[in-house]
């Protein structure tokens, strides 16, 4: 199938001269001493148009003949192609404009990879394909599975109506180049607002460069009143360690139980997505004891770079302790520069992660370290062994062809040898992690947000827009009702807990709820914010699962409110600490605020300045309730 514009390339010259040479021939034996070759070519040339043709001269000499057959087989067939060219493309708009919905949209797979389409096709989505070089093996393989393929990827207006981007639930840009992907993602941003559906559209945007993400993380405008849009900015280093770290979390190895347990991990190689692996700690991996995640950073290069992170994030050091440890080889062999104090705590982390960029060695250098605790330690098996598989070769699929009626390698090393592999394009590009995954977060971030709207901007809101003279008890009524939700069997579910509000608030304020929903809607509310608080409540919301973890470690059983009232003093520092090192990630330093409120609005949304990057000790009741309230919405 990838051989026929190859075929096509060959075949159409060929014809050309075929009927060029026979029209000479023809022409020579017609004309004898008249024939010249300027005229015949110039009179071949209308064969091409069929002009001219008389039964009498075309039947003449058999030359001419199969020349003007071919000319006008060669005519017939262009004039098909145009026509099939050209109903095809209207068989496929009408089909659709009628019979997709909720389908995905993706500019380009050199990003994500084709095994993607192949994904979401299992998954039961529709998919369309925009991408400039749309030929080849992979592209012939998705028409095949289904996909509709366009050969374009910049992002017209007409292109955007006829793959009804409108009714689209996810559109992503993953071209391979940060500026052709802003480009696009402005155009699409801009067409959606223009269209004013009524229906959330999310824009998955991939940026490559670390300064650009931070850039346009920092500035990008991603106001949406007529909430058209959920823009959300991936990149596959960053994707992958957050998949290592929800699917293999640093805190499900380790024993609280036991005080002396050092809470320890090794990272081994380093890479971009080492690197985003460690923040993820920063950020995340934090504890009812208060004490700091320790990472083993053990490379050739340690040293440098733990030296190069410490430049990048000088203040790392008061959410994770970072070891470096110096490799001599990658066999864990014979490194004689290691005291044995060393060895012996290397040998006792309770999880080794490993990062690179070269596939086999990976493979090569976690079979080395296995090695290396079987000769420390008796349960040499019990610290997972996670590889963050770079996929630069087919050397599994490889290994993998005489093992078709057997169990894969990678199973093997993972029954066996507790060696788990995550592939760094294909189990962070699919259709749960991207889509599904990634649209569950943001629910529980949207519903974490509203909770802090309404103990927070909802009284001033309700005074300055209804008229609401003393909100105060009001909004303490809603707060009440919302946390014995979980009480009533409920849960935190988007519908019910937007319900909950607008009704209270309808029966306040005799308001019709249509009208409130366009101030205090839980969307309204969430489509509002900064890029960067988006992402904070989205870390707050992963976060979830170490909060319940905590609660159970600290015997906070069963979940409830009067038990996680109980536990305040233990797990506000917790959420504190978090959200400083979360805040700081995102470039936040301490400063005073000035008491205009624009000018604070101002510091804390451009300048990144925040009065709360303090100890939790220093912060005053009102402050140290914010902590608590993240623990309320936990499910229980």
């Amino acid at each position: 199938m990838g051989n026929k514009r190859d075929v096509k390339i060959i075949l159409v010259p060929l014809l050309i001269f075929l009927v060029f040479l026979l029209s000479i021939i023809g022409y020579k034996q017609l004309l004898g001493n008249s024939f010249t070759l300027s005229g015949v070519i110039y009179s071949t040339l209308f064969f091409f148009i069929l002009n001219n043709i008389d039964p009498i001269d075309a039947t003449s000499n058999i030359y001419i003949l199969i020349a003007r057959y071919l000319a006008a087989v060669m005519l017939g067939l262009g004039i098909y192609r145009l026509l099939y060219k050209y109903i095809s493309y209207q068989f496929r708009r009408l089909k659709i404009k009628y019979g997709y919905r909720n389908h995905v949209v993706i500019f380009s797979i050199r990003t994500v990879g084709s095994d993607f389409l192949t994904d979401l096709l299992a998954n039961n989505y529709k998919v369309l394909l925009a991408d400039e070089s749309a030929e080849g093996p992979d592209y012939e393989k998705a028409k095949r599975e289904g996909v509709i393929v366009f050969k374009d990827e910049r992002g017209q207006t007409k292109l955007f109506d006829t793959m009804q981007v409108v009714h689209s639930s996810a559109c992503i840009i993953a071209t391979g180049n940060d500026s052709r992907n802003i480009e696009l993602a402005l155009k699409l941003i801009g067409y959606l607002r223009r269209k004013a559906h009524k229906r959330t559209v999310r824009v998955l945007l991939h940026i490559q460069e670390q300064n650009n993400l931070e850039v346009i993380k920092d500035y990008i405008d991603t106001s949406n009143e007529g909430e058209n849009f959920e823009l959300e900015i991936f990149n596959i280093f960053s994707s992958a360690a957050k998949k290592i770290y929800d699917h293999f979390p640093p805190h499900s190895y380790f024993n609280f139980s036991n005080p002396d347990d050092d809470h320890a991990i090794a990272v081994v190689g380093y890479n971009t997505a080492a690197e985003d692996f460690i923040i993820e700690n920063m950020i995340l991996s934090h504890y009812q004891d208060g004490r700091n995640i320790k990472i083993y950073l053990v490379d050739r290069d340690a040293d440098h770079h733990l030296n190069q992170f410490m430049y990048q994030y000088p203040f790392s050091r008061e959410f994770v302790d970072i070891v470096p440890v110096k490799l001599l080889n990658n066999k864990f062999f014979a490194n004689f520069n290691w005291s044995k104090e060393l060895i012996e705590k290397l040998s006792k982390v309770k999880a080794a992660y490993f990062f690179g960029n070269e596939g086999s060695e990976l493979i090569n250098i976690a079979a080395r370290f296995r090695q290396f605790l079987s000769g420390q330690v008796h349960n040499y098996l019990a610290a997972p062994v996670i590889i963050c598989f770079p996929e630069d070769t087919d050397i599994l699929k490889l290994i993998n062809v005489e093992r078709e009626n057997t169990e894969h390698l990678s199973g093997i090393f993972k029954k066996e040898l507790n060696i788990n592999f995550v592939n760094m394009v294909a189990d962070t590009c699919t259709s749960s992690r991207l889509l599904e995954e990634s649209e569950y977060i943001d629910l529980l971030s949207r519903v974490i947000n509203y909770y802090y709207s309404i103990k927070h901007e909802f009284g001033v809101l309700l005074k300055d827009k209804f008229g609401v003279n003393d909100p105060t008890a009001l909004v303490r009524s809603i707060d009440d009702k919302l946390l014995a939700l979980p009480d009533n069997g409920v849960g935190y579910l988007e519908r019910e807990v937007e319900q909950l509000v607008l009704q209270s608030i309808s029966a306040h304020t005799k308001k019709a709820i249509g009208e409130l929903q366009l101030v205090f809607g839980i969307k309204k509310r969430w489509n509002q914010l900064s890029y960067h608080k988006k992402s904070s409540n989205r870390y707050a919301a992963r976060h979830f699962a170490i909060k319940i973890a905590i609660m159970k470690n600290i015997g906070c059983l069963p979940l409830t409110r009067e038990n996680i009232l109980h536990s305040f003093p233990v797990i506000a520092p917790v959420e504190h600490k978090r959200w400083s090192a979360e805040k700081m990630m995102l470039n936040y330093r301490f400063g005073p605020l000035p008491a205009d409120s624009i000018a604070k609005k101002r510091a804390k949304e451009l300048l990144k300045i925040h009065d709360q990057l303090i100890p939790y000790e220093k912060l005053s009741d009102a402050e140290k309730e914010k902590d608590l309230n993240i623990f309320m919405l936990m499910p229980y």
